[in-house]
C-alpha cells in the first residue's frame, strides 16, 4: 500500500514537473516566435494634464475590476447621436501622446467622439502591464466609456493598434458576449502570434505572455477594416495582417500599403482615408 502511495506521489511529481517544463520547452525548441518588452512606464502627471489641456480634451478615468484606475482622454462630439473612434493602442512608451496625435488625425473636423485609454502599467495609468489583466480591461473600457457618455456600444467604432489589435478584439467579442456589439472593427498592423515579456536581466529565459489573435476570431462579427504596411519591418513584414484577415475571411476587407512601415501606418494617408471611408459606409 506504501509502496502504491509513494509511485502515485512520484507520478504526480512529474507530472507537474512536466506542465512546469513544457512552456520553457516551446520557448527555446518550439516554432520561432517574435518577442517584444512591454514599454510601459508612467509619465509625469504635468505631461498627462498637458495633453488633456489640448483643445477639446479632457481627462477620463476607468475603474476595472481590480479597482486599477486606467487613464485616458476624451473629445466628445457636438452631440451625443454621434458615432466614437475608441482607440486601442500599441506597444508604447507614450501610448496617449502618440495614440491622441492619430485620433486628431483620424478625427480631422468631423463631429466625431475620440477617445484612448492607456493599458495598466503603461503612461498614467496604475498597476503592471500583463496580458491577464490588459485582455480583462479591454471590454470593459468600451463599457466604461458607453457609461460615462451616455451611449451605445453601437456607436463606437473599435481601432487596434499593434498588440492594440489584440486587445481590440477582445473588446469587440466583449461586447458581443454582452449581447450588444461594436459599430466596426479597424485592425492596423495587429499582431497575430507574437510574444511579449517584462523587461528583466532574465529577459531571455522568460516564457513571456502569449498574443495569439486568430483563436478569438470566431467571435467577431462583421464588419472589419484590416490595414497592414507591406514594410512592417516589426513585425517582419505583412504575414501577421494577411493571416488576420483571411481568417476573418468575408467578414473584413483588406488594404495593404506598399512601402509603409509599421508605426509609420498611423500616418499613412491612404491608411486614414480608408478607415474615414469605411466609417462613412458604416455609420451608427
Amino acid at each position: 500500500m506504501r509502496r502504491k502511495l509513494l509511485l502515485g506521489c512520484a507520478a504526480v511529481g512529474v507530472g507537474l514537473v512536466a506542465a512546469m517544463a513544457l512552456p520553457r520547452y516551446e520557448r527555446f525548441f518550439g516554432r520561432k516566435r517574435l518577442r517584444f518588452p512591454y514599454l510601459s512606464r508612467p509619465i509625469p502627471a504635468a505631461t498627462y494634464a498637458a495633453l488633456a489641456a489640448k483643445r477639446g480634451w479632457s481627462k477620463a478615468e476607468i475603474v476595472v475590476t481590480d479597482g486599477l484606475t486606467l487613464r485616458g482622454l476624451v473629445r466628445p462630439p457636438g452631440s451625443k447621436d454621434k458615432p466614437w473612434v475608441l482607440f486601442y493602442p500599441g506597444n508604447d512608451e507614450s501610448q496617449l501622446e502618440r495614440g491622441q496625435g492619430f485620433l486628431a488625425r483620424v478625427g480631422g473636423d468631423a463631429d466625431l467622439g475620440l477617445a484612448i485609454f492607456a493599458y495598466r502599467g503603461y503612461d498614467a495609468s496604475d498597476g503592471k502591464s500583463e496580458l491577464a489583466g490588459i485582455r480583462a480591461d479591454a471590454p470593459l473600457i468600451l463599457t466604461r466609456l458607453c457609461e460615462m457618455q451616455g451611449i451605445k456600444p453601437a456607436q463606437v467604432h473599435l481601432v487596434g493598434f499593434s498588440i492594440g489589435g489584440y486587445v481590440a478584439v477582445q473588446a469587440a467579442r466583449g461586447a458581443v458576449q454582452s449581447g450588444q456589439r461594436a459599430c466596426t472593427l479597424t485592425l492596423l498592423a495587429s499582431v497575430d502570434d507574437i510574444v511579449m515579456y517584462q523587461p528583466s536581466r532574465f529577459e531571455k529565459l522568460s516564457v513571456g505572455d502569449d498574443y495569439q489573435t486568430r483563436p478569438y476570431l470566431g467571435e467577431v462579427p462583421a464588419p472589419v477594416l484590416v490595414l497592414q504596411g507591406a514594410a512592417d519591418l516589426t513585425l517582419d513584414g505583412a504575414a501577421q495582417g494577411r493571416a488576420i484577415a483571411q481568417a476573418l475571411g468575408e467578414r473584413a476587407k483588406y488594404v495593404e500599403f506598399a512601402g509603409v512601415g509599421h508605426v509609420p501606418l498611423l500616418e499613412e494617408p491612404g491608411a486614414l482615408r480608408a478607415m474615414s471611408e469605411f466609417f462613412a459606409a458604416h455609420a451608427p
